[in-house]
C-alpha cells in the first residue's frame, strides 16, 4: 500500500483552462495555479510556469523538442470556433498529432508512441452524435492546420476516437480540484477498470504516478477506476458501455462480497413516495441531529486507517452498519441530498455571519458525505482523505466559533463535534493522503496537508 507501481511522462498533457479560454491559468509543467509573476519560455514566449524550477525541468524533459513547433495562439483561435466543452478534445487531438510527428524523441516518448498505436479506436462503436462532434472538431483543425503547425489532418477523427476513450483527468496533488488532461497510452494499455480499484494515480511534476491503494498480492490484477464508483450500478454500467465500450464485471458490480452488497443498497431507488432522508433539515433553525450509523461508519474508517486491519473486516463492518437501512437513509439519492446540504451550509458560512446551528449542520452533513464515501470508495482513496480533512476543519472552526460566543451545547458531543474527533479525522486524512496523494506539497497560497494536519492535531482549548 502506497508503493509506486508505475511512473511515466504522458504522451501529451495540458493544463485545464480558467474561465477565459485564451488565458493560461495553470503551470504547463506541474499544473499548479499560476502566480501573478509567472516565468514563460524565452523562445516561444507562450508557455507559462509557476516557477523557474518548473520552467527548467519542463525544458529538459520535453519542451526542448516541442518549443516553436506549434503556435498556441493559433490553437486558442481554433478553440474559439467550438463550444467550450469541445475545446479540450481539440487541444488533445492537436497535441497528440503534433507529438506523433516528431522525428527525434527521448526513449520514454518512444514507449508511449508505440503504446498509442496499440490502442483501439472503437470508431465503429461510437454513437453517431459523438462522431458528428468529432467531425466538427476535425473540420476546425483542418481549417487551421497550417497555422497550428500540422502538415496533415487526415487521421484527426481516428485520433479523437482513440484519445476520447483513453484520456485521464489530472487533479491537484493536495486537493480534489481538476488541474489538467493527460493522454498516457501505456497506462491505458496496462491497467484495466474496476469500480473498486486497488490503485490510483497522481500527476506530479510532469509525471503520471500510479500508486497502490491496498496491499496487492502477486498475481492480482492492478486496476484503476475509469469513472466515479459512487454512481449507482446501472449508471456506471451504461456509461462504461457508452464511453469505453465494455461491460464491467468487477467484484463490486457482479460479486457477492460485502462491498458488492453495499453497492446494491446504494443503487436502490427511493420508490414512489420519494421520501427525503429522515434527518435532513428542512431549515437550519431545528437542532442538528445525526444517525448512529454515520458515526459508526466513520469510527470504522478511522480505526482502519489508524490501526490497520484486513479489508474483509473493514468491508464487513460497513455492511453491518448499513445493511438494514431503508433507501431514504442509505442510497445514492440520499447521498445527493446530504451533499447539497453540505454545499448549502458552506456557501452560507462563506457569505454571511451565521448561527452556530448552521455551522453544526455543516459538520453533520460533511460527516454524512464522509460516511457515504467510506462505504463506496477504497478507504485510501485521496477523495476520502480530503473529505476527512475538510470535516476536521469544519468541526474545529465550529467549536472555536461556539467557544467564543459561549454557545456550545452539551448535545454536540453526541453529534461527534469534539476536539478528539477533530484530531482523529486530521490524522486519518494524513494517513490516507500519504498513500494516494502528496500531502507535503502545497498549492499557491495554501498550506500543505501535512501543515494543516499538524495545526489541527495540536489544537486545544484553554479553560
Amino acid at each position: 500500500r502506497g508503493d509506486t507501481i508505475l511512473s511515466i511522462r504522458p504522451l501529451y498533457e495540458f493544463p485545464a483552462r480558467g474561465n477565459k479560454e485564451s488565458t493560461e491559468s495553470r503551470c504547463a509543467h506541474c499544473f499548479a495555479r499560476l502566480p501573478k509573476r509567472r516565468p514563460r519560455c524565452s523562445q516561444c514566449r507562450q508557455t507559462q510556469y509557476c516557477s523557474i524550477n518548473c520552467q527548467t525541468t519542463h525544458w529538459t524533459s520535453r519542451h526542448y523538442f516541442e518549443c516553436m513547433k506549434m503556435d498556441e495562439r493559433a490553437v486558442d483561435a481554433a478553440c474559439m470556433e467550438l463550444k467550450p466543452e469541445f475545446r479540450p478534445s481539440l487541444r488533445m487531438c492537436v497535441g497528440v498529432m503534433r507529438t506523433m510527428s516528431f522525428q527525434t524523441v527521448p526513449a520514454w516518448l518512444r514507449v508511449q508512441r508505440e503504446a498509442w498505436h496499440m490502442l483501439v479506436t472503437h470508431r465503429d462503436k461510437h454513437p453517431q452524435f459523438v462522431l458528428t462532434q468529432y467531425e466538427e472538431i476535425a473540420r476546425v483543425i483542418n481549417t487551421h492546420h497550417s497555422d497550428i503547425g500540422l502538415d496533415s489532418t487526415s487521421d484527426a477523427i481516428d485520433v479523437l476516437c482513440r484519445s476520447g476513450c483513453n484520456n485521464f483527468a489530472a487533479y491537484e496533488p493536495n486537493g480534489p480540484r481538476m488541474s489538467g488532461y493527460l493522454c498516457s497510452p501505456l497506462v491505458s494499455l496496462l491497467l484495466n477498470h474496476s469500480c473498486l480499484p486497488n490503485a490510483a494515480f497522481v500527476y506530479m511534476g510532469g509525471m503520471q504516478i500510479v500508486r497502490a491503494l491496498d496491499d496487492i498480492q502477486i498475481g492480482d490484477e492492478i486496476t484503476l477506476a475509469y469513472m466515479d464508483g459512487l454512481q449507482p450500478r446501472d449508471v456506471r454500467q451504461k456509461q462504461l458501455s457508452a464511453v469505453y465500450f465494455f461491460d464491467c464485471t468487477c467484484d463490486k458490480c457482479c460479486g457477492e462480497s460485502a462491498r458488492a452488497q453495499v453497492d446494491v443498497l446504494m443503487s436502490r431507488a427511493l420508490g414512489v413516495d420519494g421520501q427525503m432522508p429522515e434527518y435532513l433539515p428542512t431549515d437550519y433553525v431545528q437542532p442538528p441531529a445525526i444517525e448512529p450509523w454515520v458515526l459508526r461508519v466513520i469510527d470504522i474508517l478511522l480505526a482502519h486507517c489508524q490501526d490497520g486491519g484486513t479489508r474483509y473486516g473493514f468491508d464487513q463492518g460497513l455492511l453491518d452498519c448499513v445493511g438494514s437501512l431503508p433507501p431514504r437513509n442509505f442510497s445514492f439519492a440520499a447521498y445527493t441530498h446530504w451533499l447539497e446540504c453540505q454545499d448549502d451550509c458552506l456557501e452560507r458560512i462563506s457569505s454571511e455571519c451565521v448561527s452556530s446551528n448552521v455551522r453544526a449542520w455543516a459538520c453533520v452533513s460533511a460527516m454524512y458525505v464522509l460516511a457515504f464515501y467510506a462505504c463506496v470508495y477504497p478507504p485510501y482513496l485521496s477523495l476520502v482523505g480530503f473529505q476527512c480533512l475538510e470535516t476536521s476543519k469544519l468541526v474545529w472552526n465550529t467549536l472555536v466559533a461556539s467557544e467564543m460566543s459561549n454557545e456550545m451545547p452539551n448535545e454536540w458531543v453526541e453529534l461527534g463535534l469534539s476536539l478528539d474527533r477533530v484530531k482523529r479525522l486530521a490524522r486519518c486524512a494524513q494517513n490516507i493522503l500519504r498513500v494516494s496523494a502528496e500531502p507535503s506539497v502545497s498549492a499557491e497560497g495554501d498550506l500543505s496537508v501535512e501543515s494543516q494536519v499538524a495545526l489541527l492535531a495540536g489544537q486545544s482549548f484553554v479553560n
